[in-house]
């Protein structure tokens, strides 16, 4: 289920303040004002831009052209204008940016309305930049899954099942060969693009790794830095089933029709692995993600064989 996000003045400027040269100026008793209602439609739109008196941005950027601009008005229309932005109620933070020095009638009016006003030292098109991508993937929608999130081959792998299937044990399997854990049990899943989805968990945790008969394993100090990511694009979901052989018999076995499942309104490829004594689940679970990879060059080897038979076929006619 997708989480409601929210994210306030106050998180932006205690998250980035190192990395975008950020100070306050004024109005530091409206850091609660949130970046994004938390039912808008659609996350992102309008987030942060040059200083629009028209359609306000929830964060406003002042350049020293916008400085320049505010400072040319006459007292009239300078008070009006400074008026409406600083009593927006869309816009939750306002950035004066090229470490230009704050007017007094703007700080006098950033207390007053309880809007945050920062500095910024970094040069308007600079910030602007950070900022749409920080905020874009800060209020992208989430939500969370239960299973472990693999890097296999370069490709995000996430392994579902009923718990007690062995989800750990073959992540383990997969680590020890080389592969990388990104998430255990609980993931959260933000979707980063139209068509894209991306894997975590909270940095502190993501290191490690519960297998049932040996407790919490630390991957990183087991198998190194590297066994391990951060985050993962998702491209393939394995769900690992308990079969009997009847039903194994009745699957499809040229898997033809490739299943997907929905999350964050994106389809991801998914497989069904059953998990009977005696197989090797590893090695099909880097089988499925080096045949996903040829599929996604367009190579689908169920046609391939098809054709192939039915040239056979044709020829012995």
């Amino acid at each position: 289920m997708a989480k409601g996000i929210t994210l306030t003045a106050g998180n932006v400027i205690e998250s980035h303040s190192e990395r975008l040269k950020l100070k306050w100026a004024a109005g530091e008793s409206g850091c609660e004002r949130n970046l994004e209602a938390p039912d808008a439609r659609w996350s992102g739109m309008a987030l942060v831009g040059y200083l629009n008196t028209v359609h306000a941005n929830r964060v406003q950027i002042i350049g020293p052209e916008e400085l320049d601009y505010l400072n040319q008005l006459d007292n009239q229309h300078s008070s009006s204008t400074i008026f409406r932005i600083f009593h927006q109620p869309r816009t939750a933070l306002i950035i004066v940016s090229d470490g230009r020095e704050v007017p007094q009638n703007l700080l006098q009016i950033a207390n007053e309305a309880r809007m945050p006003l920062i500095i910024s030292q970094l040069p308007a098109p600079e910030l602007i930049y950070h900022l749409q991508f920080y905020l874009a993937r800060a209020l992208s929608p989430k939500s969370s899954m239960h299973g472990v999130l693999l890097s296999v081959m370069g490709h995000g792998v996430l392994l579902t099942g009923e718990s007690g299937i062995g989800k750990s044990e073959l992540a383990l399997e997969l680590i020890s060969k080389g592969h990388h854990l990104v998430a255990d049990d609980a993931i959260t899943i933000r979707r980063t693009s139209p068509e894209h989805l991306e894997g975590y968990c909270d940095p502190k945790f993501s290191h490690f790794l519960e297998v049932r008969g040996l407790g919490i394993l630390n991957i990183r100090e087991m198998f190194g830095e590297a066994a391990t990511r951060q985050t993962k694009r998702i491209e393939l979901i394995v769900n690992l089933q308990r079969m009997d052989p009847q039903r194994i018999g009745s699957m499809d076995r040229l898997h033809q029709k490739q299943s997907t499942c929905e999350i964050l309104g994106i389809h991801i490829p998914e497989v069904t692995v059953p998990v009977t004594p005696g197989r090797t689940i590893s090695v099909m679970i880097e089988a499925a993600v080096r045949n996903q990879i040829l599929v996604a060059r367009g190579y689908n080897a169920v046609e391939d064989f098809i054709t192939i038979q039915q040239d056979a076929i044709n020829s012995a006619n």
